[in-house]
Formats: C-alpha cells, structure tokens, sequence
C-alpha cells in the first residue's frame, strides 16, 4: 500500500477552498488554479504539453495563470522549454510582449530551469509581478523560493504538491498555501 505525499489533506482542502481566508487568494485558487472548466485554446495548450514540465495540467495552469494576470510584458528566459513557454502565452494573452531578458517592467515571469536571476526575479516581485515556476526540482527555484518567504513582504505563494509554485504579488500579507493543482 503506497501512503499520499506529507500533506496531500491540506492540500485537498486548500484546493476546494477549504480554510482559506482571504477573497483574493480563494478566487485565484478556485477560478485560475484548480479550474476544471474548458478554455478556448486547450487542444492547442495540450499538443503543447509535451515538452511541458508537469505535463498537460501544468501546462494549463501556466495558461489559465496568463489568461488571467492580462500582462503587457512576459518574461519566458532562454532556456529550451522557453520556446514551449512562449506559445502558451501566446495562446492565452496575444498582445503580451514577450521578452527574453529581464526587465523591470515585466507583470509575468516564467522561472523555468537554467534560469539564474534570482535576484532579477526577487526585484519584479516587489514590483508586483506574478511569478510561476513549473518544476521546483530545477537548481535555483528553492532559493527562489525562499527569498521570496523571506525578502517580500507581501504576496500569496502557492505551492502543489508535486512541484509547481506560483507566487502572486498583490498588495496582501504574506502568506503560503498548500494546493493541488
């Protein structure tokens, strides 16, 4: 008999909104996070999905998350699955710019594996910016994701289970949640 990962229960119950206590972050979890309904561009997302670290379901999160943040200017990196990243935006948000390097003006920021700018990617949290990282396992979303608990004073980090983070950088307290999506 195989035992759920630590914490598969408040997940659960995060990801159905359950103890959740601020508007902003249920209403991102529940209409952008764990949204079961179809979307537009889903064949298109899912023939994308391949090369996709996490699959068909991380690569409709990074959509569904694009669709809603409505970003004028996305940073996808250099990385090859930059490419893969850049289409899905595309499909989501088509008069977003998307741009290779860093700037200070990005509202979106994909960190995916190879990416080393940490501090870039701390500076447009501050900003505001919305940070998604689809594979927790690449060598500098750990400290990524510390720097985000501790240099930020604000935001909501959502963290899956399997190893996808999205941290949002709206004007709220800090505070982490566990959900599957």
């Amino acid at each position: 008999m195989r035992l759920p990962r630590r914490g598969w229960w408040r997940r659960l119950r995060h990801s159905r909104g359950f103890g959740i206590h601020s508007p902003s972050a249920y209403r991102f979890i529940r209409e952008v996070l764990c949204q079961r309904l179809a979307y537009y561009a889903y064949p298109e997302v899912d023939a994308l999905a391949a090369g996709w670290p996490g699959g068909r379901s991380a690569a409709r999160v990074l959509f569904r998350i694009a669709a809603c943040s409505r970003a004028a200017r996305v940073y996808v990196g250099a990385t090859p699955q930059a490419d893969i990243a850049a289409a899905i935006v595309g499909l989501a948000a088509p008069r977003a710019r998307l741009v290779r390097e860093l700037s200070h003006d990005v509202s979106l920021l994909v960190f995916l594996s190879g990416d080393s700018s940490v501090d870039a990617a701390v500076k447009a949290a501050l900003r505001g910016a919305t940070i998604v990282i689809p594979d927790r396992t690449c060598p500098f979303a750990a400290e990524l994701l510390r720097r985000l608990r501790v240099d930020v004073r604000f935001g909501h980090i959502f963290v899956n289970g399997s190893g996808a983070a999205v941290f949002v950088g709206r004007d709220v307290p800090p505070e982490m949640f566990a959900v599957r999506f």
